[in-house]
């Protein structure tokens, strides 16, 4: 019998006799229907309270608030958390309920809801969000604190309490502070009480349609999707009713009242967001069908600080026949959305047996760590649509292009101040074909300056052929977002179901492209397949916003060309046709940006055409470049989230974002003089008069925990110091180890301080914002100044 078909929320009223026992009810609950909803409200019982009072929590001290940015438009929305300074819950209450941050004057939910979604980028408000401890009082009952699950394992077996996850945390809410579409960590489920204070609103997705959620939300953000295959696990992505309802992703909300419990269970995606002030109590737990979700869970691998469990113990104690094929990889697990869960098994009831005998023996030493359920983020991106005043001294930045390949003629023959040169075009598409990714639009995206690992070449040191069906790298957004184009992208059915595309090769100029890059029908192409300029005989055609020729071409609505590349990259260019991308319209490309100066064509050419410049995503530089200019050159480029389509990072900034490491020892000396941070906080000019460095392993270990400062002494399995590092893959799993540079240095005042070179700024380059803020001028008659 199929329970709750409609996989609609549903509501429970258990009496205090049902309520005794969290376990049996949940259990109970599963039998309904509850958990394909993948979430469930429970009413307690009446007269049932956690707390007597709550008058003695308002000196309680909220460490980290967060403030939460939204960024976004038509219904797609990215979240970023700031953390801000401590306060207690006091003065969080009066911050909530100030003119700025309270709840505004609504008619009813509905009316609520749209001024949510309405709101959402305005005024940033500040969540109170992942204080770890519980304000329960000694009840039995549905105690967030103690609820007895089969989440316990990971503490009686391992020693580890994951705050949040196995112990509670408290959520201080105001007014459109939100949660965003996520699963709990680990697929687990989760237990929310509202303790007091205004509603919170849940939406919910059913764990049989998440995985519909998770490529719609690919679609539109490309950028983090590339970054991370389990982006959404950053808690920073939002979508509106409006757009689960255009793309058919049933979905059903609810709200919670003060004293009401919200029950979310495995891979069941929610999100919501607080009617005003209020408390709340969460933590995770797990049953016996949780272990299947546990060990298919999905994994975040690009932050450190993201919870992960191993499930070692829980599949050797409790499927034991299924152990080894899981430790080899081979166990094929399929889950079962509609299956409810049991209460126990033989397994768990021996592994319970065990424990108390054992418990009795040994003392388990208990290691605590920190999660954040709401991770921190960097705000966004200057907006692409955006155009700053170019800097004179952003011409230092001025070089030739770089070569693609020692065997390829000189791009000189591409400028358009040359007369066309149709053989050096053909020569130039041939090399960029045969390169990775080989296909003329995807290179938007891998620099032909970077180093070439899969290259195809034959023994004789002749390049091969390409693969006839690669992955494309650019996102189908890209061809969908535009100037007054807002919409979605559709769906483009020139890609595979494995997200394949073939290469087609022009037969006349020899450019590359994917078939679903270039908007071609791959059943409809032979082996004497043109492309659209060589198909329309334009021979001496260019591209009208930049200053080369060669590449993939298309037509415009005046009448002209574009490399696709460009008309990606310029934000005001929008392809008319998104599926067969073209004609593009340039008609919305300002004067600003066309008045533009590339820094590696400009003074080089003496074309009419300027085209129109593209410039770095990074904060206020002005840096300019044409597209073709910048790919050439080597400049990175990234697919970015909605609404913007391309991320830009000029070699200034690339070299900046860089991680530190053993070639930091050329940019500092002995005696240089630089500012440095002292203890106090602030910054202060010093000179350094020792430096050395210091190798250390970053390691992550089974139970998900990691460290990123390991001494190579204290590697036990592995003498570090006499043999090297272990191999990738050892039992501890070592990643690539981290050469930190240190130095020491010496402040006006004669005392010394050993800084990292984080902490450390020569006085010729820039400054970051949050050093200028701190930096204390140097006194008069420094004497070793």
């Amino acid at each position: 019998l199929i329970t709750n078909p409609s996989c609609k929320i549903m509501t429970f009223r258990p009496t205090m006799e049902e309520f005794k026992d969290f376990a049996k009810y949940i259990v109970y609950m599963e039998t309904q229907g509850a958990h394909r909803a993948g979430l469930a409200k429970v009413i307690p019982p009446e007269g049932w309270k956690p707390r007597r009072s709550y008058d003695t929590i308002e000196d309680m001290v909220i460490p980290a608030p967060i403030m939460q940015v939204v960024t976004g438009q038509s219904g797609l929305f990215t979240q970023y958390n700031i953390q801000k300074k401590s306060m207690t819950v006091s003065e969080y209450r009066k911050l909530a309920n100030s003119k700025k941050y309270c709840t505004p004057r609504h008619k009813d939910f509905d009316d609520l809801e749209r001024k949510y979604w309405k709101n959402l980028t305005f005024v940033s408000p500040i969540y109170g969000a992942d204080v770890s401890g519980s304000i329960y009082d000694e009840v039995r009952e549905w105690n967030i604190g103690h609820l007895n699950t089969l989440l316990d394992m990971v503490e009686q077996e391992c020693g580890i309490v994951i705050e949040g996850v196995n112990t509670p945390y408290l959520y201080f809410g105001m007014w459109k502070t939100t949660f965003a579409w996520h699963t709990e960590d680990m697929d687990l489920y989760s237990i929310n009480y509202l303790h007091f204070g205004q509603s919170k609103s849940w939406y919910a997705i059913p764990p049989e349609h998440g995985k519909r959620l998770e490529r719609l939300a690919k679609g539109f953000f490309p950028g983090s999707s590339q970054g991370c295959d389990a982006f959404l696990r950053h808690k920073m992505t939002l979508l509106s009713p409006s757009i689960l309802k255009k793309y058919g992703i049933p979905f059903d909300r609810i709200t919670q009242n003060e004293g009401e419990f919200m029950v979310t269970f495995p891979y069941g995606y929610h999100a919501g967001f607080n009617h005003g002030f209020n408390c709340a109590e969460s933590t995770n737990f797990a049953t016996l069908r949780w272990v299947d979700y546990g060990k298919m869970a999905t994994q975040c691998t690009c932050r450190k600080d993201m919870v992960k469990i191993s499930m070692d113990v829980f599949v050797r104690c409790l499927q034991p026949n299924r152990y080894e094929l899981w430790k080899q990889g081979k166990d094929t697990t399929v889950l079962d959305h509609l299956k409810a869960t049991g209460l126990s098994c033989p397994e768990l009831e021996s592994w319970r047996e065990h424990r108390v005998s054992h418990r009795a023996n040994v003392k388990m030493p208990t290691e605590v760590k920190k999660s954040r359920r709401h991770p921190l983020s960097k705000p966004p991106m200057r907006s692409p649509l955006s155009i700053l005043k170019q800097d004179p001294t952003s011409d230092k930045e001025l070089s030739s292009p770089m070569p693609l390949d020692s065997d390829m003629k000189k791009q000189e023959h591409l400028w358009q101040n040359h007369s066309p040169n149709f053989l050096a075009e053909k020569a130039f598409n041939a090399a960029v074909a045969a390169l990775q990714p080989h296909c003329a639009i995807c290179s938007l995206f891998c620099p032909y300056t970077k180093v070439q690992p899969h290259c195809n070449r034959s023994p004789n040191g002749i390049r091969g052929s390409p693969p006839r069906l690669t992955r494309p790298l650019v996102p189908e957004m890209c061809f969908s977002v535009g100037a007054g184009n807002t919409e979605p992208p559709p769906t483009n059915y020139h890609i595979g179901e494995d997200g394949t595309s073939p290469l087609l090769c022009c037969s006349s100029c020899h450019m590359q492209v994917h078939a679903s890059c270039y908007g071609v029908k791959p059943n409809s192409v032979s082996d004497s397949w043109m492309c659209s300029r060589c198909a329309a005989g334009a021979w001496t055609v260019e591209c009208c916003l930049c200053n080369l020729r060669g590449g993939a071409l298309k037509t415009t609505t005046d009448n002209r060309w574009v490399h696709v590349i460009c008309a990606i990259a310029v934000a005001e260019a929008r392809f008319v046709n998104a599926i067969e991308r073209e004609p593009v319209d340039v008609g919305a490309v300002p004067d600003t940006r066309k008045n533009l100066k590339c820094v590696f064509c400009h003074g080089k050419t003496a074309n009419r055409n300027r085209g129109a410049c593209i410039q770095c995503s990074y904060e206020n530089c002005a840096t300019s470049f044409h597209v073709t200019c910048a790919q050439i050159a080597g400049v990175v480029m990234t697919p970015a989230d909605w609404p913007y389509v391309v991320s830009v990072t000029c070699h200034k900034h690339k070299r900046g974002s860089s991680k530190v490491g053993a070639n930091q020892e050329k940019y500092l000396n002995l005696g240089q003089r630089v500012i440095g941070r002292n203890s106090d906080g602030w910054y202060y000019h010093c000179t350094i008069i020792g430096m050395a460095t210091q190798t250390f392993y970053e390691v992550n270990f089974d139970d998900g925990s990691y460290c990123d400062n390991l001494h190579p002494e204290n590697i036990v399995s592995h003498d570090c110091l006499r043999t090297g590092p272990p191999e990738v893959g050892e039992l501890i799993m070592v990643s690539t180890p981290e050469v930190l540079l240190s130095a020491q240095v010496e402040f006006q005042d004669q005392s010394q301080l050993i800084l990292k070179h984080s902490e450390i700024h020569q006085l010729e380059h820039e400054l970051p914002k949050r050093v200028r803020a701190r930096l204390v001028s140097r006194l008069p008659n420094a004497a070793f100044y």
